[in-house]
């Protein structure tokens, strides 16, 4: 079992994986700009080997990730912004994140961005290509940034792209490919999505890859 820290952990995918990590046994850390607003994930299936630790720290300062990322094995970036504007949030914790990891010796990083990033994939609904990625360009170019920075890094990277994230119940029936949208793939639920990241903290399958989820 490994030692994780999440940040994003506050958010909705982000409360997710911290659930799903328990629940596989691994020590999981909750890192949150907040602790004071921390809402503990709820309960779901098997029963986790405990709760996780929560600390405070910042995704946008290097030695503030330096810090809360000391003595874990693995880093898992479950960030986002609020709107759909990413205000560099990617790219600025892409700098901090391998500068902090490097810094502490932590080499395995697990991100989440979205299959988006391959906006001209032909496997998307042309509707996608054409208008939804125009409307999330900002964002979309930030989360390829937060990629090539951490690509040239000495960092074992994963970059998770979902399909469309869907507050569901989880199918555990969706596809994955590397790099490419699954054909016809529109969306995917949240806890399929916290439940392939905590299965890969052991599996380690997708080492220098970007497995894209979608039904």
């Amino acid at each position: 079992m490994s030692n994780v820290i999440v940040f994003g952990a506050n958010g909705r995918s982000g409360r997710l994986i911290v659930r799903e990590a328990l629940n596989l046994g691994h020590d999981v850390t909750a890192a949150v700009r907040e602790p004071a607003r921390w809402q503990p994930p709820t309960a779901e299936g098997t029963p986790g080997q405990g709760k996780p630790n929560v600390v405070r720290a910042d995704v946008r300062d290097a030695d503030s990730v330096r810090s809360a990322v000391e003595g874990h094995d693995i880093v898992i970036s479950a960030i986002g912004p609020s709107g759909r504007h990413a205000h560099r949030l990617y790219s600025d914790a892409a700098r901090a994140l391998v500068s902090g990891m490097e810094g502490a010796g932590v080499t395995r990083l697990i991100a989440i961005t979205s299959g988006g990033v391959h906006h001209r994939d032909p496997n998307f609904p042309w509707w996608y290509r054409n208008l939804v990625s125009s409307l999330a360009r900002e964002l979309y170019d930030d989360m390829r940034l937060m990629e090539a920075i951490v690509r040239e890094s000495g960092v074992d990277w994963t970059f998770v792209r979902p399909a469309r994230l869907q507050d569901e119940p989880p199918t555990d029936n969706y596809r994955v490919l590397d790099a490419s949208n699954p054909k016809g793939g529109r969306k995917v639920t949240r806890t399929d999505l916290a439940r392939f990241i905590a299965r890969e903290l052991d599996e380690h399958r997708w080492s220098h890859a970007a497995p894209t989820l979608a039904e």
